[in-house]
């Protein structure tokens, strides 16, 4: 590979800040104390939660066949605000911060909904664990000037949240956290490493996955509800303007309120055979239901904000006509892990499931679909989108039988959204169609130490990718 070296202190500043379209800055709370004068911040803790109880609930779902959004964390109903929780200070510049401690005992990590999320110009909200991983700053633009927002999760089991608020907006914040998630799976991979779907599964990055490069930019998993993952796809449209469209399941939106999702994209293993952690940063909050229908079982979304061009996403095409494939191709997130590829090597065909009309998938060549998988597009051999997942049996040990609503059906509900020119339409990509051999992607830095104040030198593990 050719090219100009980064410095090391640039790529650290790269990943030093993560979460939602953010705006960077570092929080006081993460400087010396000696120097901000901050109090400590109030902790409240969340009740326990039962994990065995709540796996076995999942365990009966997943033999059920149920392929619906994969359940890894407890929702906590809370009441947590400026004015009734936390603690204020008042810093020499006369910036106002607000600084409140999240604790669920045991969590493998935590993340949360703001059901009141009003930011004045000038004020940021940032999120941070004790490995001084942050979300944030977050901006009255994190949120596409909704007035609710997911925050997307931080691994551990205490995080604190702080809110800055310069002395010429003073008083004109208002945060409410209505909902705390307490993950009892390690969907991060922190303690047994990645991997929880089956052993059959394809990372993307595997030979298997080259010819499919722009289609896997497309797809993004989604965290439902603050507790559950479902998998989706950005979908061009007949304008090729770059207008966040994202195809999903409808019975993923079932009881769901959407504007408060997270979208992760890019989380991919950077290498093949062992499963290795991606950038968890890449993702956008919040969206608008368009249309839903359980005919198909279709949701098409329009995401709150477009993904910035550094998400490096694809916008992938699609075909209306109802023409029966001969292939097909079906990149998710089973089980909420790293992004996969599955692949059918004969002709679906039509069937009914459920209430809703689908392609059926007899069984997998390659690969396999689980819970967390539902919403995820199936391609044809054209590189096209024909429906999204509904559900079915198939897994690694029993790999038949799924089933996708099918985009033809759905076709009028969708066509007033994406537009009108023709039964089929080919991907776009916002960055152009030309890729280089020497392009590169930073996928991850490791073993950096949480404090490098007392250390002389260090020695981490940068892991860059080939991007062409």
């Amino acid at each position: 590979m050719t090219g100009r070296l980064l410095p090391l202190v640039a790529l650290l500043t790269t990943i030093s800040v993560h979460g939602q379209i953010a705006f960077g800055g570092q929080p006081y709370g993460m400087r010396p104390t000696e120097k901000t004068g901050l109090p400590p911040a109030p902790r409240v803790i969340m009740p326990t939660v039962d994990a065995a109880a709540l796996m076995a609930e999942d365990a009966e779902r997943a033999a059920q066949g149920i392929k619906g959004p994969y359940r890894f964390g407890f929702n906590h109903a809370t009441d947590l605000s400026l004015d009734n929780s936390g603690i204020w200070h008042t810093m020499p510049n006369g910036d106002r911060v607000w600084r409140l401690a999240i604790v669920c005992p045991n969590a493998f990590s935590i993340n949360f909904e703001f059901n009141e999320y009003m930011v004045p110009e000038g004020a940021r909200v940032f999120v941070y664990n004790a490995w001084n991983e942050v979300l944030g700053g977050f901006t009255a633009a994190s949120n596409g000037g909704r007035p609710t927002m997911g925050v997307g999760q931080l691994a551990g089991d205490r995080i604190t949240v702080e809110y800055v608020e310069p002395a010429s907006v003073e008083g004109q914040g208002h945060l409410r956290i209505g909902q705390v998630t307490h993950a009892y799976r390690d969907v991060l991979g922190l303690a047994k490493g990645l991997g929880d779907s089956g052993s059959c599964n394809n990372n993307v990055i595997c030979p298997v996955g080259d010819e499919w490069r722009d289609e896997i930019r497309s797809v993004a998993i989604i965290i439902v509800g603050g507790s559950g993952y479902c998998t989706g796809t950005l979908l061009n449209n007949c304008a090729e303007d770059g207008t966040p469209y994202f195809l999903t399941a409808n019975h993923c939106t079932e009881g769901a309120n959407v504007n408060n999702w997270v979208f992760r994209f890019n989380w991919e293993s950077p290498v093949c055979e062992a499963n290795q952690n991606g950038p968890t940063n890449q993702t956008v909050s919040g969206a608008s239901l368009l249309e839903n229908s359980g005919g198909s079982d279709v949701a098409l979304l329009q995401l709150n904000s477009t993904p910035p061009s550094d998400y490096n996403v694809y916008y992938a095409g699609w075909d209306n006509s109802g023409a029966a494939p001969t292939s097909e191709v079906c990149i998710h997130h089973p089980s909420g892990d790293i992004k996969k590829i599955s692949f059918n090597n004969d002709a679906a065909g039509e069937a009914d499931w459920g209430s809703a009309a689908t392609w059926h998938i007899p069984a997998w060549d390659d690969g396999t679909t689980e819970p967390g998988s539902s919403g995820s597009g199936l391609w044809n051999q054209d590189h096209r989108i024909i429906g999204q997942l509904f559900g079915g049996q198939a897994s690694c040990s029993n790999n038949v039988n799924d089933y996708f609503g099918r985009f033809d059906v759905s076709w009028p509900l969708l066509e007033s959204h994406l537009g009108s020119c023709g039964t089929t339409l080919d991907g776009w990509d916002p960055a152009g169609s030309t890729t280089y051999q020497y392009d590169a992607l930073l996928q991850s830095i490791n073993n950096v130490p949480p404090s490098l104040c007392n250390e002389n030198t260090i020695d981490p593990t940068i892991t860059i990718k080939n991007n062409g």
